[in-house]
Order: structure tokens, then C-alpha cells, then sequence
């Protein structure tokens, strides 16, 4: 037989015998097996879950387009037994979305909406199984009071974004079409085909991907290494009985191979048994269906080579800075100082990547500046990991030989192993530099430059006295109740009631605001010097100075109500005003202009808009869903709008949503590898504890030993974490060309987070410590 068949075969053997000593390497061993078996599992779970997402999406998107209540045809449905008047009548909840419809069928065949057994009668209510649930749940009176009819039935799956959505479809009577927001339908939904993604979204969800995998990935790393020394210790007797070093590292390969398929398949089954109960689960407000959790089979297969790839070049890695000796393990005699330079040239071989990845945000569409992205964020979240045990080192040398004993037991062991000290905390500095990134992200696009709601983010409060808006469309009958009504309303101090339109010049240009009511209305607008009916005023706000105006109030000039409404001529204006903090801004916030019912005239009486400008009290309990009440109570069809509060492009806030769902899941994962981790240590120290505490070491000192070494990695890792995930977000908004804004008091509460799990593992930790700490540990085989 040749030397290489010899070789091959003596590889096989040898990873045959690695296996067998998973299997049977006695009680240490088997414990080492299954705590890599565990953290395997549970990255591999986690990795099955992100191979999830494309199929989530896709199924979500249909859901989108099934039940899309818009014709978006261009064509004009006449009303037959097949149409269907619809009309959206959305609501919020304390800072919930509701969605809500009124609907009346005009035949027995009309189109049922997704989800929708058949149509409620006019006062009754469907509702989705979320709102049911949080209409009965205690603290929801002003909901049911809004939402006071006869539930008559269910939404369906099929009808709703994922379990915890909130929609209900009300039977409505007498609705004409093309008033009120009111539209003729003769089928529900619409296909689009597919478009490429916003450049904001596109990094966003590539910011995503990254963050939430790098974590899962240092996870499976630290996983597969749990027992390393025992492990070594193995090694080092094959070595004195003739095992080359080539065999050494076959045989530990072997053995890391056994506790790593046997974690993939832990993991599937935690995949597969946690899919059953996903529709009873949400993190951050966002949940799926069971069938949305269906792995694509090409990125299950890419799962499953990654993590054996993974497992193998990391147990490679641990083995080439071991030297596994006849006579021991020489890794104990005291390590060379870590090299600083690869270490830093990591983290700023990706800033450098970054920056030239991307030259204007067009460029995020093209394959190789994505790529090439990629790789600079990989290389800068990587960085954490390289650069925290050279802190780690240099802080306890540093700090040594001082302080109580607990305090030189901690900084000892750290000395001792360093490695296997930052081993856990790296995944928690990963995770929450990550997060602080995407944090950073989200709040500079959430604001773009000259938003004035960025103010918020920076900690400013906001006023005690705030403006809302409620408006009607088409809403004449008994509008003299509504401003009385709403001022009645705990928490508003004032209600100006007044019709609303919006005129465009005929050539095209900006919309204009026309706001027309009676002097004892107008007065409360705008600072009035004398008015009677046929008077019209021009109302110029403080702020307007500020923007250029481009307002066209001439008399006699003739404009356009709405898009495709009658004409209409401007009144004379008989004098300019200022307007007060209880009106409204104009669409564009330049001047305004005020008229009595007179100087309107009926054209434009009969085109408005029924509003009411509403005063509030900011800081009064649930004002904001009072005044819903009481809107919803005159009209469903009212809606409601708080001008103050920030807007945010839907599908930003989709994915904002769903990224921070995953780093609540990847937070999670850490502190299950860190409580692994924990665990293994306290299991390799158990004879030296157990001899601490026969010479009269006080339980409370170990105590405060394994506190010390959890709390002085943590903290670094964070500080470094904190300092990369902000760089990361600086760049990453650098490339869209986006104001930097930080909401400090969220980052900090991310920091926090992190410290909060790793002390909350440690006194996990603590009644194994007490264990280990007996007598009976100074047995020894």
C-alpha cells in the first residue's frame, strides 16, 4: 500500500477515533459533547431562522397585494352585484395601528376582501383575533368605546400581515361613492411586478443581514470550542503514546465533527418545534405565520457547510496556538504579548472598504460595491473580536497585584486565559455594536435633512401645548356639533371649527390652503383687526419667513380645487393677519388664506373639507386617544392627525421592525452561549475552587471572583462595541449623503441591555458555583 493511500486511510482512523472519544471519553467528555452539541443547536436554530426570511417576505408580499382595496386600473366601475363600496377608516391606538375599513356591498356577489367570510351588517364589525384580544383585554375602555359595535366574526389568516395585526372591516349604510374617501371596488387585489429596492433599504436590509449573522457566527465559534483544555489535556496523552501532530489535530477534528452534526440536527429539530408555536410569538410587534418559516433548500444547504466549514478551521485555529505536547499542554507557562497591529489595521480595513465601496447611493443597485460593503462591515464587526482580548490583556496586566483578594482571583484567571475569558463577551460586543449601528441608521434616515422632528432625537422635550388636526371629508351634517364635541374632551383647550380645501393653480404648482369659517372661528386661527362676513384674510405664520414663499393670493385669480375639481376665483384680501399656535401649518407651511362663508361662496362651501383644529395638553394622560374616541364617536369616517409627531416611510418602519426583532433574537442567543460559556469554566476551575475553599476562602469571594470576570470583559467589550456600531452607523449614513443624529437615551438603553444580560448570567452561574465549591470537588480520577 503507497504511503498516500496510508495517509488517507490513517485520517480516517483518526477521525473515527475523535469520534469515539465524543462519544465515549468518559463524564468530562460527555458533558464537553453536549454543551457543544447545545450552542450548536442553537446557532444552527438561529441560522435556520435568518434562511427563513426570504420566504417570510415573499409570503407577506402576497398578502400585501391579495388584499389591496385600491383601484389602481385607471378605469371607471359602474355599480352592479359584483362591486363593493369601501372606505378606509384607520385608527391608533396607543401607538398601535389599527386598520380599519367601512364597507357595504351592493350585490349578493360582491367581492369578499382576504380573510373575510362574509360581509357585516351595517353597525357590526369584524375584527382580526389580535384586536379581539386586545378589545376585551383590562386598560381598553377608550378602544371599546371607539370601537363600540357588535363584533359579528373573525379575520382570517389570509387577510392579515401576521398573527398580531390589528384590522377590522365595519358594515357601513348609505355610502356614496367618490365622497367621504368613499370607492367603488369590483375585486380585491393587484399584482406588481417586481421593482429594485429604495438605496435607504437596500443598505438597511444589507446592514441587517450582516449584523444579525456575524453574532450567530462568533456564537458557533465559542460553541465548538467549550472543554478546549480537557480537551488539549487528551490530546497531549495521544501524543505520548506516538501521535504525531497531524494525527492530534485529525483526532480533535473528528471529535468537533461528531458534537457538530449532532448540533445541526438539534438545531433542526429546535427550528422545527419552535416553527409550531411562531404564530403565538412577537418580538418588537412583529410576528409570522407558521408557513412563513419555510427555509429556502439552497441557503439550508449553504447553513449546514458553513457551520461545519466553521467548526473545523476554528478548532484548526485553537490547535496551531496550542502546543500539545507528550508532556502537557505548554500554553500555561505564562503567553507572549498579543500583537496589536492586524488587529487594529481589521476595523479600519473595513472603514476604508466602506468608504470607497459606495461613491453616490446609485451604486448600492450594482453586485460588486455591495460585495464590497459587505466585507468592509464584515471586517469592522470582526475587528471587536480581535481587538477586545489585546484590551482585555493589557487592562489586567496592567491592574494586577492590587486590590481585595476576589479582585486578584478574577484578574488572575484572566491572566491565566484571556482567551477563553473574552471568548463569550465577544459575542455580546458583536451583537451590540451591531445594534447601535443599525440604531444610528435608522434614526438618520427616519429624519432627512431639515426635518424638524429630528429635535426629538436629540432629548429636547416637547411642548406642554400641541396642535391636532381632525378632519371629515365631505362632512356638512351637523358640523356645528364637532368643535363643541371636542372641546369637551378631557385634555384639549380649544377646538376651531372650520372647512378646508386645498387649490392648485390651473398650470400647475403648489397647493394652497383656503380655510373658511364664521369671525368667532377665524379669530381663534389667526389675529383678526375687525371681521364680518365677506371679509377674507391673509394668515402668515412665524415660521413662514423662513421658507420662500410662492403663494399666488391675487384677486380674481382663478384656481383649481383639488386635482380635478370645479374653478374657482380668489377673493379680495382685506387684510393680512398672524396666525396663532392654534392653527394648523398649510401643506407646504406658507400663508394661508382665511374667508368668511360670504367671500367663499358655495362652490367652495360644498368642496370642503369639515376640520377642527384641536389645543391640547401634551403631557395629559391618553389625550391623543380621547380625541380618536370622540372623532370615531361623531364619524368613523373621521380622521385624525397630529402634526408634531414624526413620519416615517412605512417600509422603513417594516424593516426596522423586523431587524429589531432579530437583534432581540440574537440577544437572546448570546446570553445562552455566555450562560454556556460560564458554566464551562466554572466546570474547569471546580478542583481549584473546591481547594480555595478547603484552605477558608469564603464562598462570597468566588462569588465576587466569577462577578469581576464577567463585569470587566462586558464592560470593555461594550465601550468597544459602542464605539464601533456608532462608526459603523456614521459611515453607513456617510454613503446616503444623511445627517448623523443619535437618540442617545436608545443606545444607551442597548449598552444597558448588554450589561443587564451579562450580569443576569453570572448569578445563573452562581448555584453551580456552589456545587463546584464542596468538598466533595477535590476528588480527583
Amino acid at each position: 500500500m503507497s504511503p498516500a493511500v496510508q495517509r488517507r486511510f490513517g485520517g480516517l482512523r483518526a477521525l473515527g477515533f475523535g469520534a469515539r472519544l465524543a462519544l465515549a471519553g468518559g463524564r468530562e467528555n460527555t458533558v464537553r459533547t453536549v454543551l457543544v452539541v447545545i450552542g450548536v443547536g442553537l446557532g444552527v436554530a438561529m441560522s435556520l431562522l435568518a434562511s427563513s426570511v426570504p420566504s417570510a417576505r415573499h409570503h407577506r408580499d402576497e398578502r400585501i397585494h391579495r388584499r389591496i382595496d385600491v383601484n389602481l386600473d385607471d378605469r371607471t366601475i359602474e355599480a352592479s352585484d359584483h362591486t363593493v363600496l369601501i372606505s378606509d377608516i384607520d385608527t391608533v391606538f396607543r401607538g398601535k395601528g389599527i386598520r380599519g375599513r367601512m364597507v357595504e356591498p351592493e350585490g349578493p356577489a360582491a367581492p369578499l376582501p382576504p380573510g373575510v367570510r362574509h360581509y357585516p351588517r351595517p353597525g357590526e364589525m369584524v375584527v382580526s383575533p389580535a384586536l379581539r384580544r386586545l378589545l376585551t383585554a383590562p386598560g381598553s375602555e377608550l378602544l371599546r368605546e371607539r370601537l363600540a359595535h357588535p363584533v359579528a366574526g373573525e379575520v382570517g389568516d389570509a387577510g392579515l400581515l401576521d398573527p398580531g395585526e390589528y384590522v377590522f372591516y365595519l358594515g357601513g349604510d348609505h355610502m356614496v361613492a367618490g365622497v367621504g374617501g368613499t370607492r367603488r371596488l369590483d375585486h380585491f387585489g393587484k399584482a406588481y411586478p417586481p421593482k429594485p429596492l429604495p438605496p435607504e433599504l437596500v443598505l438597511l436590509s444589507v446592514a441587517g443581514i450582516v449584523v444579525l449573522l456575524v453574532p450567530v457566527g462568533v456564537f458557533i465559534a465559542a460553541a465548538v470550542r467549550f472543554g478546549g483544555e480537557h480537551r488539549n489535556r487528551r490530546l497531549a496523552a495521544l501524543r505520548l503514546v506516538g501521535a504525531d501532530r497531524r494525527m492530534t489535530a485529525t483526532v480533535a477534528a473528528g471529535e468537533v465533527m461528531v458534537g457538530t452534526l449532532a448540533g445541526i440536527a438539534l438545531g433542526a429539530i429546535l427550528f422545527m418545534a419552535g416553527r409550531q408555536f411562531a404564530g403565538r410569538v412577537q418580538i418588537q410587534g412583529l410576528g409570522v405565520f407558521t408557513e412563513d418559516l419555510t427555509p429556502e433548500p439552497p441557503l439550508v444547504l449553504l447553513t449546514v457547510l458553513a457551520v461545519l466549514t466553521l467548526s473545523l478551521v476554528v478548532t484548526r485555529l485553537a490547535m496551531h496556538r496550542v502546543a500539545v505536547e507528550p508532556l502537557g499542554v505548554v500554553r500555561r507557562g505564562g503567553g507572549r504579548t498579543r500583537r496589536l497591529w492586524w488587529r487594529v489595521a481589521l476595523p479600519l480595513l473595513g472603514i476604508l472598504l466602506l468608504r470607497t465601496s459606495v461613491r453616490n447611493p446609485s451604486d448600492l443597485q450594482g453586485t460588486l460595491q455591495v460585495g464590497t460593503m459587505v466585507v468592509g462591515m464584515l471586517a469592522l464587526l470582526v475587528g471587536v473580536t480581535a481587538v477586545l482580548p489585546w484590551i482585555v490583556e493589557g487592562l489586567t496586566r496592567q491592574l494586577g497585584g492590587r486590590g481585595p483578594l476576589s479582585w486578584q482571583l478574577a484578574l488572575r484567571s484572566m491572566q491565566m486565559n484571556g482567551e477563553t475569558a473574552t471568548r463569550s463577551v465577544n459575542g455580546i460586543a458583536v451583537a451590540v455594536a451591531g445594534a447601535v449601528a443599525l440604531q444610528t441608521l435608522f434614526t438618520g434616515l427616519a429624519h432627512p435633512p431639515g426635518d424638524s422632528t429630528a429635535r426629538t432625537s436629540q432629548g429636547i422635550p416637547p411642548p406642554r401645548a400641541q396642535v391636532g388636526v381632525a378632519r371629515l371629508d365631505e362632512g356638512t351634517t351637523n358640523a356645528d356639533e364637532y368643535g363643541a364635541a371636542f372641546a369637551v374632551t378631557p385634555g384639549v383647550q380649544e377646538a376651531a371649527d372650520f372647512a378646508e380645501l386645498t387649490v392648485t393653480p390651473p398650470d400647475g404648482g403648489f397647493p394652497q390652503t383656503v380655510r373658511i369659517a364664521d369671525c368667532a372661528q377665524l379669530r381663534r386661527l389667526a389675529s383678526l383687526p375687525s371681521c364680518s362676513d365677506g371679509d377674507t384674510f391673509l394668515a402668515t405664520s412665524t415660521g413662514a419667513g423662513r421658507i420662500h414663499d410662492t403663494t399666488t393670493w391675487k384677486a380674481g385669480v382663478t384656481l383649481r380645487i383639488g386635482a380635478s375639481g370645479p374653478y374657482w376665483k380668489t377673493p379680495h384680501v382685506t387684510a393680512t393677519a398672524h396666525a396663532t399656535s392654534a392653527s394648523p401649518p398649510g401643506d407646504v407651511g406658507e400663508r394661508v388664506l382665511l374667508a368668511t362663508p360670504r367671500a367663499a361662496g358655495p362652490t367652495a362651501m360644498a368642496h370642503a373639507v369639515r376640520t377642527v383644529s384641536l389645543t391640547y395638553t401634551a403631557t395629559a394622560d391618553d389625550v391623543q386617544d380621547r380625541i380618536r374616541t370622540t372623532a370615531a364617536r361623531l364619524d368613523p369616517s373621521f380622521t385624525v392627525d397630529f402634526p408634531g409627531r414624526p413620519r416615517v416611510d412605512p417600509a422603513l418602519a417594516g424593516i426596522r421592525r423586523a431587524l429589531l426583532a432579530g437583534v432581540t433574537a440574537v440577544l437572546l442567543l448570546i446570553a445562552a452561549s455566555m450562560l454556556l460559556g460560564a458554566l464551562e469554566q466554572i466546570r474547569d476551575r471546580a478542583r481549584l475552587m473546591a481547594v480555595l475553599v478547603a484552605f477558608g476562602t469564603r464562598r462570597r469571594t468566588l462569588a465576587s471572583s466569577v462577578l469581576w470576570q464577567t463585569v470587566l470583559p462586558v464592560g470593555l467589550g461594550l465601550l468597544v462595541a459602542a464605539l464601533t456600531g456608532t462608526t459603523l452607523g456614521n459611515t453607513l449614513l456617510g454613503l446616503l449623503g444623511r445627517p448623523v443624529l443619535h437618540d442617545w437615551s436608545t443606545l444607551l438603553a442597548m449598552v444597558g441591555m448588554g450589561a443587564a444580560v451579562s450580569v443576569g448570567v453570572t448569578l445563573l452561574t452562581l448555584p453551580t458555583l456552589w456545587r463546584s465549591a464542596r468538598p466533595q470537588g477535590l476528588r480527583h480520577e
